[in-house]
């Protein structure tokens, strides 16, 4: 689906109150599409919805009903849906957790929530979306991972553990639902200007969030699935995909 036949179409964004979300359901919204923004922050949400003539959900994508009942919504409010962005996420930053991260001593409540937040909030919002997907006639999906997902990320091992598992479920999954007409991609930012300056480590180059809300879309809208596609600044081209090793015997 091009973004030149957008205008009317359905989507979704978790996270959507977020720096990241923020940005892309303006894309959207410029672009003609019918935006449902979810989150659980619900005071930034609303305001968002209520300044781009959009709709919010309040949403914890921890909670499989919740999920289900931001699909509910988007199909009641625009009787389709077509892209669905998982973009919700956490990090041990974030969270306000202990850094550098001690493999000796675990924060078990930051783990247990960025697992929650990133690992269970892709997969439950998959799962939400897929019968709304296949009864519009197919659709796309956007997982946020990071470039954590491909790399080593010592800063946060926690947080590569989530962002591994979301590639991987992508890939795996793609297969059985490009039979329902459904493509899945992973979108892997590298540093984005949701994150403080501090936070990221020098010489490192930040990519703007309508940069990624771009690629996003793009990604989405390009017909391609199972792919793990990294977004960094200062590189051309600023989306590159990436090839897995082959294992010997499987």
């Amino acid at each position: 689906m091009e973004m030149s036949g957008a205008s009317g179409k359905a989507a979704v964004i978790t996270g959507g109150a977020g720096v990241i979300g923020q940005a892309l359901a303006r894309h959207l919204v410029e672009a003609g599409v019918r935006v449902i923004l979810a989150d659980i922050a619900t005071g930034r949400g609303e305001a968002l919805a209520s300044e781009l003539g959009c709709s919010f959900v309040e949403t914890d994508v921890c909670d499989p009903g919740d999920n289900e009942k931001m699909i509910a919504a988007a199909l009641d409010r625009h009787g389709r849906l077509d892209l669905v962005f998982l973009n919700a996420g956490v990090s041990m930053q974030s969270l306000g957790a202990s850094l550098p991260y001690d493999p000796a001593s675990i924060d078990l409540d930051a783990y247990r929530r960025i697992l929650s937040v990133n690992i269970d909030g892709g997969v439950f919002g998959v799962s939400a979306a897929l019968g709304a997907l296949a009864r519009s006639g197919g659709g796309a999906i956007v997982v946020t991972a990071s470039v954590a997902g491909l790399i080593a990320w010592p800063p946060d091992p926690v947080y590569t553990i989530s962002k591994h598992g979301l590639v991987g479920y992508v890939r795996s999954i793609a297969p059985a639902l490009a039979e329902q007409g459904i493509t899945i991609n992973a979108v892997c930012p590298g540093a984005t200007g949701h994150f403080e300056r501090g936070q990221i480590p020098d010489g490192l180059a930040v990519l703007a969030p309508e940069v990624l809300a771009s690629a996003m879309v793009e990604i989405a809208t390009d017909g391609g699935t199972g792919r793990a596609a990294s977004v960094v600044a200062d590189r051309e081209p600023v989306v590159q995909f990436h090839e897995f090793a082959e294992v010997e015997g499987f």
